[in-house]
């Protein structure tokens, strides 16, 4: 197994993907203010949503239908933290760059779906 995952450079792969992966959600968020904080290390990432920006309060039902909205759309991720309102973002190794853009524009899709259910 440790044999395979050298092999291939899956370690460098997920340096390589998964800072893409937090440039392009960095990018998401000057476009989502409800997206709050991004960080990660490798391909496990964190997004953080919140009402009003860093200091503002969890947005753990937003986060629960960006889940949703997302699985429906065939696009798997999990919520996470103490309020349940930063979707945690932990592919597989062969995840590349074409991932990164397939779920940065699903969860592009889910946030704005989620503004407009807002503004009703």
């Amino acid at each position: 197994m440790l044999d395979v995952i050298e092999s291939e450079g899956l370690m460098q792969n997920a340096q390589r993907t998964g800072g893409y992966l937090v440039k392009l959600l960095g990018q998401l968020q000057a476009r989502h203010p409800s997206i709050a904080e991004v960080r990660g290390a490798g391909l496990f990432v964190g997004v953080e949503l919140r009402h009003g920006g860093q200091t503002g309060t969890p947005a753990t039902a937003e986060a629960a239908r960006v889940v949703n909205v997302l699985r429906e759309r065939r696009v798997l991720i999990s919520s996470a933290g103490p309020h349940g309102n930063v979707l945690k973002i932990r592919p597989p190794l062969v995840f590349g760059a074409e991932h990164a853009d397939l779920l940065v524009e699903t969860l592009d899709q889910a946030l704005a779906k989620l503004n407009v259910m807002s503004e009703k």
